[in-house]
Order: C-alpha cells, then sequence, then structure tokens
C-alpha cells in the first residue's frame, strides 16, 4: 500500500507535493538592508526578478523590495530630471529607507493554497519563505503559482 503525505488546512487535506518546497525558487536572490538602492537595482537587472527579500547581515527577513517601491523615479526621469541626479540619488538612498518592513512570509511546509490566499488577500506578488529562524531560504510568485496551475490542467487534459 502507498500512502502519501499530506498537509492540512482548514478541514482540506493536500498533498505533501502542493507544499511550497517543491516549487518555491531557490536559492534566492536577497539584498542587504544597508545596501543602496542601486545594488539592489543591479540584482533585480542581472537576475531578471521583480522582488527581492531584504536581509540583515544574519541572513534574518526584515523586509522586502520590489520594482513597485522605486516607480517615481521613472516619473522623475520622465519630468525632466537628470538621469545622472537620479542615479546619484540610488547611489544615497538605502534599501531600508524605502522597503516594506515586517513582510508576510510563508514557510516550507506551507500550503500552495495557503500561499496563494495570502497573496489574493493581500494584493501582493510574491512570499519570502523562511525556516525556523526567521533566515530566508527561498521564494514563491505569483508566476511559480501559474506553473503549478499549468501543470495540474495539463495532468487533468491527459486525463481525458
Amino acid at each position: 500500500m502507498h500512502t502519501r503525505s499530506t498537509t492540512q488546512k482548514q478541514g482540506h487535506k493536500y498533498p505533501a507535493e502542493h507544499e511550497i518546497r517543491y516549487w518555491m525558487r531557490t536559492p534566492v536572490i536577497t539584498v542587504n538592508v544597508d545596501a543602496p538602492l542601486s545594488d539592489a537595482l543591479a540584482l533585480m537587472s542581472e537576475h531578471d526578478v521583480r522582488r527581492l527579500p531584504v536581509v540583515l547581515d544574519t541572513g534574518e527577513l526584515c523586509g522586502m523590495f520590489t520594482q513597485g517601491d522605486i516607480r517615481g523615479a521613472d516619473v522623475l526621469r520622465v519630468a525632466g530630471l537628470d538621469p545622472l541626479a537620479v542615479a546619484d540619488a540610488f547611489r544615497q538612498v538605502k534599501v531600508y529607507e524605502v522597503m516594506a518592513e515586517r513582510p508576510l512570509s510563508v514557510t516550507p511546509q506551507t500550503s500552495l493554497r495557503e500561499a496563494a490566499v495570502m497573496m489574493i488577500e493581500n494584493k501582493i506578488g510574491g512570499l519570502p519563505v523562511v525556516d525556523g529562524s526567521g533566515d530566508v531560504v527561498g521564494i514563491i510568485t505569483e508566476s511559480d503559482l501559474f506553473e503549478v496551475l499549468v501543470q495540474e490542467l495539463d495532468r487533468e487534459a491527459d486525463r481525458y
């Protein structure tokens, strides 16, 4: 007899493979709380990501930095502000000055459903995944959840 591990939330049972740990992106790209915005933007560009968990020197999660946190910079450029002045400002301003503090997070054992509901209810596009010490071990994003959905739909279609 083959048994599968399950996660139970709100009266529903989910297969273990529906836990975040199977779908999160790892290793996760993080940025230090004291880094200048220019470093955060360079990391985002280099790794083609839209959000970065912000960590203390210990690796513990302390914030979240997203493209939305710096959208005003595009407005400044369009308004005619000198691009060099904008770039200089990005070197002067630190991540902690613009990040979202105390972000919601999940653990590797959190169900995909629970993460999706958290993202929907809070209108956010991603959640850092933390271990028992609060250290960032991964990230789950809306793109990851869409990937799961597509795979499930394909699996369902293969049944017919």
